[in-house]
């Protein structure tokens, strides 16, 4: 099995491989990067602002020109690709913010996933994992560190920042530093009740799709 990555960022897909390695034992050759790719080196990528490589736009134009995504799929083995997206500029994108009530979260990413499926003219449904991040992929992370419900975070960004912070723990913005920090998500046992997933409705919806749609 190959399962290919379509996200706004290195740093995201660090963090989706973990959780892929964790809930089903898929390791980093078992993944291809199709947005962003590996074809510039990690290091320069991260001196570049973040629309230079990927952003929410290149993960939409992905969507709809699926060229990376149909020939993923046609070869045999490669049976999944992932799409992420975070819901923090989701207005921009053509996805309004509910209120933000007991429901937010479900709400919030059920409408990402009807517009990503616009996006790919409602192909491919059942190879897709949608990783709908709320707000963002730090705010998966601070589960890690943080017992709170991280969807409420105004600034899961700083916030992450801050906790490792006082914690005396560094990184930085590449791929092996979200890898670092994010390792976690890399063992089974932090998937069970009580654990991280707990902290972010939308990772833990994410983990579930990962559980119900990938047999291995």
């Amino acid at each position: 099995m190959k399962i290919g990555i379509i996200c706004e960022g290195h740093t995201d897909r660090a963090v989706i491989q973990n959780i892929l390695k964790g809930l089903k034992g898929i390791d980093s050759s078992e993944i291809a990067a199709l947005r962003p790719d590996l074809s510039v080196d990690e290091t320069d990528r991260s001196q570049m602002s973040e629309d230079n490589f990927s952003n929410w736009s290149l993960v939409k134009s992905e969507c709809e020109n699926q060229e990376k995504i149909d020939r993923f799929l046609s070869i045999e083995g490669n049976d999944f690709v992932v799409i992420q997206i975070d819901a923090d500029m989701s207005d921009e994108y053509g996805v309004p913010k509910p209120i933000k009530d007991a429901n937010y979260s479900d709400k919030m990413r059920n409408s990402i996933i009807i517009k990503i499926d616009e996006w790919l003219d409602n192909n491919y449904k059942d190879h897709i994992l949608y990783a709908i991040a709320l707000e963002e992929t730090e705010a998966w992370i601070l589960t890690i560190y943080d017992t709170k419900d991280s969807t409420k975070s105004a600034d899961p960004k700083a916030k992450l920042k801050r906790t490792l912070s006082k914690m005396s723990i560094s990184y930085s913005q590449t791929h092996s530093g979200f890898s670092d920090i994010s390792k976690k998500f890399s063992k089974e046992k932090n998937f069970t009740k009580g654990k991280f997933r707990d902290y972010n409705k939308s990772l833990d919806e994410f983990c579930k799709e990962i559980e119900q749609k990938i047999i291995v």
